[in-house]
């Protein structure tokens, strides 16, 4: 081994430790996430806190608006989705919030990847909407502003929307 090669593997060795400590120190750091139902408001609506190095952030996932929900099954849905979600999310399993149809019935479901339906064996249908409900249209319209895509699906042409709530691609996952 030439000096060169000596003094390189001196520097890098310690380089590349120090680069896993603060690998695993950002871990033990990382952001968690508490999924709830807010009845508090008007609207029932299903908010994700974050914690992340003694700063606090909540965001809208889904608000249940009342053109589409009974007061009555907007708190009783709003509760039963924040847990599922609250769930998934503990297990890494929530990727996507979509839209489908199962059984005749317009539903939105959390699904692994897109592509697939709320049909699918990995599928949690999170609650259904009434018969004559364009689903894609009423998702998009109670998702909270960052889950939104830039533009509302065209009624004529898209039949499911994916919306992505994996907190680690999400922008409002970094303070």
């Amino acid at each position: 081994m030439n000096k060169r090669q000596f003094w390189t593997a001196a520097w890098t060795t310690p380089m590349l430790a120090l680069g896993f400590v603060a690998s695993l120190a950002q871990a033990s750091t990382a952001s968690t996430a508490n999924i709830t139902c807010n009845t508090n408001a008007s609207t029932p609506t299903v908010i994700a806190s974050f914690a992340e190095q003694g700063k606090e952030k909540d965001v809208t996932i889904l608000s249940f608006l009342p053109e589409y929900f009974s007061p009555k099954d907007a708190v009783q849905n709003c509760q039963n989705t924040a847990k599922a979600l609250q769930t998934l999310y503990k297990t890494e399993r929530a990727s996507y919030l979509t839209n489908d149809k199962v059984n005749a019935k317009p539903v939105v479901c959390v699904v692994e990847r897109r592509g697939i339906g709320c049909n699918h064996e990995s599928a949690q249908v999170l609650f259904s909407l009434g018969s004559t409900v364009n689903s894609s249209q009423a998702l998009y319209k109670i998702l909270g502003s960052d889950f939104k895509q830039a533009q509302p699906p065209d009624a004529r042409t898209v039949s499911r929307i994916y919306s992505d709530i994996k907190p680690k691609s999400r922008r409002w996952w970094i303070f």
